[in-house]
C-alpha cells in the first residue's frame, strides 16, 4: 500500500459532485503530496547510492549523513500527518486514526470553543458596530432595484401566508376560539381603559366638534322643527304671533348655544361631557350594575350568527385590499412603501446619528441573542460533525487543511539533512 495513499473525497448529502473549489483543494493536495513524496525518494536515492557506490568518506560522507537523516525526517513527519486522518500504511497503530476516533469530541470541543471566544455579547457587537450595518444597508436600499426586491420579496411573502389561510379557518378560529374567549373575559375594564384612555388624550374633542358644528347647521337649516314643537306644546289660547316670537327666540337662543359650544372649547357643556365620560369609564372598570349589564349586553351581541359572518366579510375585503395595495405592481401603497424604503435609506446615509442609533440597537440586541443562545447555535458544529461518517469526516477535513500540512512533511524532510549534515560535521571535527 502506497504511504500516500489518496483520501476518498466525502459526498456529503448525496451524490453531488464536488464543487470548484474542493477540485482546486483536490488539487493542490495531490501536488503537495507529490512534492512530499519526491523529497522522500531523492533522499532515499541519495542514501542508497552513497552506500553502494563510494566508501562514506570525505564529502560523501557529509551527502550520506545528510540524506540518512532527511529520509528520517521524511517518514517521521509522514507519519504524524497520516496518523491524524487513517492508520499508517493500513496497521492498527494504537493513537493514529486521530480524527476518525476522535471526532465527536473534537466537533464538541470546537463547539464549546467557538461559543466561548465568539459567541458572546461583546465580540458579536463589536464586530456589528465596526461593519456599519445601517450605512451599508442604505447604500444597498438606495438603488430602486433592490428597493423593488425588498418589495417584491415583502408582497410574495404576505400572498404565501394569505393563500394558506382559507376562510374556513377564520371561521372556524372566529367561531371556536375568539368568541368563547371574548365571552369569557370581563370586557369593560378594557373599555373602561380605553375611554379613560380617550378623555385624556383628547381623542374625543374632533368629533364633538364635528357634530356640535352639523347641528348648528342642521338647526339653521330647519328652523320649522323649534316652530312646530312651540306650536304643538303651546295652549291653543295663545295667539299665533306670539308663538311665532316665541320660536324665533328660542331658535336665537338654541343657535347662540350651540355656537358657543362649537367655538369655545373650554364650554362647560364640553367639561361635563368630560367628566361624564370619566364617570362613566369608572363605572364600567368597577363591578358595578352598569359593567355588568355592558357586558350582557356585548356578550349578546357576540353570540349572534351574524358577528362570524361578519368576521369573514371584514376578511375578505381586507384579504382583497392588501392585494390590490401591496401585491398588485401597480398598487398605490406598495409605491408608496418603495418610496418610504428610499427615505430612509437616505437617512441612514446622511444621519450619522440616526443611523449609529440602529447600528447600536442591533449590536445591543445580536449581542444579547448571541450571549443567550452561543451554546445552541455553536451546537450546530458539533451536531453536524457527529452526523458525518467517520471516514467521510476525516477525508473532508484532510481535503481542506492536508495541503498545508503536507509542508510539514517538506520542512522535516530538509530540516531532517540540515541535521544529519550539522551532526556529521560535529563528529568530523571533534578530535
Amino acid at each position: 500500500m502506497s504511504i500516500d495513499k489518496a483520501p476518498n473525497v466525502p459526498q456529503f448529502g448525496g451524490p453531488a459532485e464536488l464543487t470548484p473549489e474542493d477540485q482546486e483543494r483536490a488539487r493542490g493536495l495531490r501536488r503537495m503530496r507529490t512534492l512530499a513524496l519526491s523529497l522522500l525518494i531523492l533522499a532515499t536515492l541519495i542514501f542508497l547510492s552513497t552506500h553502494l557506490f563510494t566508501d562514506n568518506t570525505g564529502v560523501w560522507g557529509f551527502v550520506s549523513r545528510a540524506s540518512e537523516a532527511a529520509m528520517i525526517g521524511a517518514i517521521a513527519d509522514w507519519f504524524a500527518v497520516t496518523a491524524l486522518f487513517r492508520h499508517p500504511l493500513g496497521l492498527p497503530i494504537p493513537h493514529t486514526a486521530i480524527i476518525p476516533r476522535k471526532k465527536d469530541t473534537l466537533g464538541a470541543s470546537l463547539s464549546a470553543f467557538v461559543a466561548a471566544n465568539f459567541l458572546h455579547a461583546e465580540a458579536v457587537s463589536t464586530k456589528i458596530r465596526s461593519a456599519q450595518v445601517s450605512h451599508r444597508a442604505g447604500e444597498w436600499l438606495s438603488k430602486p432595484g433592490n428597493r423593488d426586491i425588498v418589495v417584491d420579496r415583502a408582497a410574495g411573502g404576505l400572498e404565501y401566508v394569505l393563500a394558506r389561510i382559507n376562510d374556513d379557518s377564520v371561521e372556524a378560529l372566529t367561531r371556536n376560539v375568539i368568541i368563547p374567549r371574548l365571552v369569557a373575559t370581563r370586557k369593560t375594564p378594557v373599555l373602561a381603559q380605553l375611554l379613560r384612555q380617550i378623555v385624556l388624550d383628547g381623542a374625543h374633542h374632533k368629533l364633538v366638534d364635528l357634530i356640535v358644528a352639523e347641528a348648528y347647521t342642521w338647526l339653521g337649516d330647519n328652523p320649522q322643527v323649534i316652530d312646530e314643537i312651540v306650536h304643538n306644546r303651546a295652549p291653543s289660547w295663545v295667539p299665533d304671533f306670539v308663538n311665532e316670537q316665541l320660536a324665533n327666540r328660542l331658535q336665537r337662543e338654541v343657535l347662540g348655544w350651540v355656537a358657543d359650544v362649537r367655538d369655545n372649547e373650554y364650554h362647560k357643556a364640553r367639561q361635563a361631557l368630560d367628566a361624564w365620560l370619566v364617570d362613566l369609564s369608572d363605572d364600567l372598570d368597577s363591578e358595578s350594575s352598569l359593567s355588568q349589564r355592558a357586558e350582557v349586553i356585548i356578550n349578546d351581541l357576540l353570540t349572534q350568527d351574524g358577528v362570524v359572518g361578519s368576521v369573514l366579510e371584514i376578511w375578505t375585503s381586507l384579504k382583497q385590499l392588501l392585494r390590490q395595495a401591496i401585491i398588485d405592481t401597480d398598487g398605490e401603497v406598495r409605491g408608496r412603501i418603495s418610496e418610504l424604503i428610499g427615505e430612509f435609506a437616505q437617512r441612514l446615509q446622511t444621519d450619522t446619528e440616526f443611523a449609529t442609533r440602529i447600528d447600536d440597537q442591533i449590536a445591543t440586541t445580536a449581542g444579547d441573542l448571541a450571549e443567550s443562545f452561543g451554546p445552541e447555535i455553536a451546537s450546530v458544529i458539533s451536531d453536524t460533525i457527529e452526523r458525518w461518517d467517520a471516514k467521510e469526516a476525516s477525508d473532508r477535513i484532510e481535503l481542506y487543511v492536508g495541503r498545508d500540512l503536507q509542508y510539514i512533511r517538506i520542512n522535516g524532510t530538509v530540516i531532517g539533512a540540515l541535521v544529519g549534515l550539522l551532526i556529521h560535521t560535529v563528529i568530523v571535527l571533534l578530535p
